[in-house]
């Protein structure tokens, strides 16, 4: 009997130990705090307002196109990227959903920018932009690169073909027609 419940003891203890241990990846995942939003702001190199265009996965690690709508730190352009990193340690945003307005808070000096769900962003509701408002102003509206302006580029240098040149085709064509009305008539006499 004494030997069983050593047995059972001894079973118990595995057990402990697998459950612990195979909580411990879940417990070792993304473990940052958000902080305030002032720090978040702080930390953030750009802080704009965007709409999620396309989403591309690689691995557990994500690639965002936004349109870009309202800027309140740095210069995003209209049309730009945010990475997030997945994996186990990254904190990341995941798969964003396509055509939903978010706000970014992101760091880098150009696209992609780097987010994470430590960063602060989150979806664009009223609460969080009159938040956002009340730190960094109202903002600055992202517009469209303005259109390419037209460039006339010569094709060649020499002048336009004379009007005989122009002529001849058609007059040629006149003549066939001719020639074949003659051939037509010859052949309904008979």
């Amino acid at each position: 009997m004494f030997r069983a419940v050593r047995l059972a003891s001894a079973m118990l203890l595995v057990c402990l130990g697998l459950v612990f241990t195979a909580s411990a990846p879940v417990s070792a995942a993304c473990t940052c705090k958000q902080g305030e939003l002032e720090q978040q702001v702080k930390r953030a190199d750009v802080v704009f307002i965007g709409t999620i265009d396309a989403v591309q996965t690689d691995g557990s690690d994500h690639t965002y196109d936004i349109t870009a709508s309202r800027a309140y730190q740095g210069t995003p352009e209209r049309s730009t990227q945010v990475a997030s990193a997945g994996g186990r340690n990254a904190c990341g945003l995941g798969e964003l959903e396509v055509g939903t307005t978010y706000v970014f808070l992101a760091t880098g000096a150009e696209a992609p920018y780097a987010a994470d769900s430590c960063g602060g962003t989150s979806l664009a509701n009223p609460t969080k932009v009159d938040k956002i408002e009340k730190l960094l102003g109202e903002g600055t509206s992202v517009e469209p690169p303005p259109p390419p302006e037209a460039v006339l580029t010569k094709v060649e240098d020499s002048a336009p073909a004379g009007f005989a040149r122009t002529a001849a085709p058609g007059a040629a064509a006149v003549l066939i027609g001719l020639l074949g009305l003659v051939v037509v008539r010859r052949l309904a006499r008979r």
